[in-house]
C-alpha cells in the first residue's frame, strides 16, 4: 500500500504544532504522522502508546523525565509508555506511535 504525503489529511495540534497523517489507521498496530513543530508542544504521559521520533529537519529539545537532549536532522527518539515528556524547537519530525495514537490516554502534566 502506498500513502502519499501530499494528499494526507494535515490538522492542528495545539498553537504550535501541524500533523500530516500519513498512515493513521486505528485497526493497525502502529500510526505514522509527520509533525512540523515551531516552538514548545506541551508536556504529556502516554499511558498506552510508545512514541518514537525521527528527526527529518531542524532542531528541538526533547525532554523525557527530567532528561534534556539536544536532537537535529538524523536523530532517533524513543518515548516509552508513562515517560513525561516533551519537544521544544523548530524541527520537522516522523512520529511513530505503537499501538496507534489514543489521545484518551495521554496526559497533559
Amino acid at each position: 500500500m502506498i500513502y502519499k504525503y501530499k494528499k494526507a489529511s494535515k490538522r492542528n495540534v495545539g498553537d504550535n504544532m501541524l500533523i500530516t497523517d500519513l498512515f493513521a489507521e486505528k485497526d493497525k498496530n502502529m500510526d505514522f504522522v509527520i509533525g512540523e513543530l515551531n516552538g514548545f508542544h506541551g508536556t504529556f504521559i502516554n499511558e498506552k502508546n510508545t512514541k518514537y521520533y525521527y528527526i527529518l529537519s531542524g532542531k528541538a529539545t526533547v525532554t523525557i523525565n527530567d532528561e534534556k537532549s539536544e536532537v537535529e536532522e538524523g536523530d532517533f527518539v524513543e518515548i516509552p509508555i508513562n515517560q513525561k515528556h516533551s519537544i521544544e524547537g523548530k524541527v520537522k519530525f516522523a512520529i511513530v506511535c505503537t499501538p496507534p495514537f489514543d489521545l484518551h490516554s495521554e496526559k497533559i502534566i
